[in-house]
């Protein structure tokens, strides 16, 4: 997984690296193992309030957790959960529209009716 930094007017310090590479291991836990997985962390600081927006690319859309808060460990921890909820959510409709086969009412009434073969006529 690539992790790209940025900070805006914030410093991206070695503990924010940490809490944000250990908690995307569970994420590419739930997103099972994928090679080429672009993450983007954006540090922000604004007036009394620290933005994080965290941006991951999965089979070509994003999922991103953003968060503001006047604590930078409350944001990080927010952003990390709105991703995971997004994550699992993501999971679940993959899981659910693959497994499901379609109901009787959507199929045709050719196929509700017996085939006749053509040898027994």
């Amino acid at each position: 997984m690539n992790v790209h930094y940025t900070g805006r007017q914030q410093e991206v310090t070695p503990f924010v690296r940490k809490q944000v590479e250990s908690r995307l291991k569970k994420l590419v836990k739930i997103l099972g193992p994928r090679p080429a997985l672009e993450t983007r962390v954006i540090l922000a600081h604004e007036r009394h309030l620290v933005l994080v927006e965290i941006t991951v690319n999965v089979n070509n859309h994003a999922i991103v957790g953003m968060s503001e808060t006047p604590h930078l460990k409350v944001s990080l921890a927010e952003a990390l959960e709105r991703l995971e909820k997004q994550a699992l959510k993501n999971k679940a409709r993959w899981r659910v529209s693959s497994r499901h086969a379609h109901p009787a009412s959507a199929r045709s009434i050719r196929t509700l009716q017996p085939r006749s073969s053509p040898r027994a006529a």
